[in-house]
């Protein structure tokens, strides 16, 4: 079913909870969280490894063993289909209910039965696929759950694709359109990085920092005008990418074994200092020549400084070296010996190229 229109406002589930045994709900296999790690049509084992595993729905389990169920969140669910309800909101739980049930331990099998979780309160959409949609966004892009970024950007492509127009979905999911295109902007370089080989962190807390790292990269101007990068204005749309400069800087935000580039961001406050750098030839390329983000800075620091400037930063470094000769071992003194040596070397060569200068003005 293609949506053709937005409904004013998104309709909620039936007001009624009703007990449905957990034997006849089903895992959703179009929950854009799923559909992120497992692919289009998972099995139903695979989801519920993937909720008890990555999602750790196990977690749930000691509350239910002392609570029971609690009747004020229910499980949000369609309407019967061959006798059997799809679960929209509430995965994670009928996995630990399963697991209960299921369980070798003799103590979650009793508290099972005791509680009564074969069968759960649940809330029965008695609406369209349309509304559906906006319910599920306003829940989960609005943030007032817990969808990683990644899988918000897997919804926002479902609802594209149904045929939502992309200023509707800003609207009936509270968010802006900015916000959405930049999300689907990320899903395709992701689903780029991967067409190159380049295997990205995937785990559920791993993959939302890199998500928002590389996110936080590709939206700034110098970062984007290195990549070549151009948006089309269909987000479903592939951008065109310079993809040897795309591949160099996945290396640099994650690391990259492909072409054993070591990762040189250690932290998301470390993105605008590699944006600033992708500004200027000279630190640009420091980096593509192997250099870390602290010496590609330093290119940057140094291009157009006076002498005079780089003498007063070197005597600066001199000088925290002399505070941090404390905490040198034995070992290492041999090392600062050499690095002195090297240094005399260095301000050899300067007072002769200064005397020569000297004699010349």
């Amino acid at each position: 079913m293609r949506l053709s229109r937005i409904c004013s406002a998104p309709a909620s589930p039936g007001a009624d909870p009703v007990r449905i045994a957990i034997d006849r709900l089903l895992f959703d296999e179009s929950n854009p969280r799923i559909i992120k790690r497992l692919g289009p049509k998972p099995t139903q084992e695979q989801i519920r490894d993937f909720l008890i595993g990555e999602m750790e729905a196990r977690e749930l389990v000691v509350s239910f063993m002392a609570n029971g169920h609690l009747p004020y969140e229910p499980l949000i669910v369609r309407r019967p289909h061959r006798g059997r309800h799809a679960v929209l909101d509430g995965s994670r739980r009928l996995a630990a209910l399963r697991s209960m049930r299921d369980s070798s331990d003799e103590r979650e099998r009793q508290a099972f039965t005791e509680k009564r979780l074969g069968e759960v309160p649940c809330l029965v959409f008695q609406v369209n696929a349309e509304q559906e949609l906006a319910y599920l966004g306003l829940r989960h892009l609005s943030k007032t759950k817990d969808w990683s970024a990644a899988a918000k950007a897997a919804f926002a492509e479902r609802m594209l694709r149904e045929g939502v127009l992309l200023a509707n979905a800003a609207r009936f999911t509270n968010t802006n359109r900015s916000a959405l295109h930049q999300m689907l902007l990320m899903r395709r370089m992701f689903e780029r990085a991967g067409q190159l080989g380049i295997d990205l962190p995937s785990s559920t807390a791993e993959g939302e920092i890199a998500f928002w790292q590389l996110g936080d990269a590709i939206r700034r101007a110098n970062t984007k005008q290195y990549l070549e990068l151009v948006e089309r204005e269909n987000p479903l749309e592939e951008p065109d990418i310079n993809e040897e400069r795309f591949e160099r800087l996945v290396g640099w935000i994650y690391g990259n074994a492909k072409t054993r580039q070591t990762k040189l961001i250690r932290t998301i406050r470390d993105i605008p200092e590699l944006d600033r750098c992708l500004g200027h030839p000279k630190s640009t390329t420091a980096l593509e020549e192997g250099g870390s983000l602290e010496e590609a800075t330093e290119e940057l620091l140094a291009a157009g400084a006076k002498v005079s400037t780089h003498l007063a930063r070197a005597k600066g470094f001199v000088q925290r070296a002399t505070g941090a000769l404390s905490d040198v071992g034995r070992d290492g003194l041999q090392e600062v010996r050499q690095a002195r040596s090297e240094l005399d070397n260095a301000i050899g060569a300067f007072d002769a190229a200064l005397t020569n200068r000297e004699s010349k003005a």
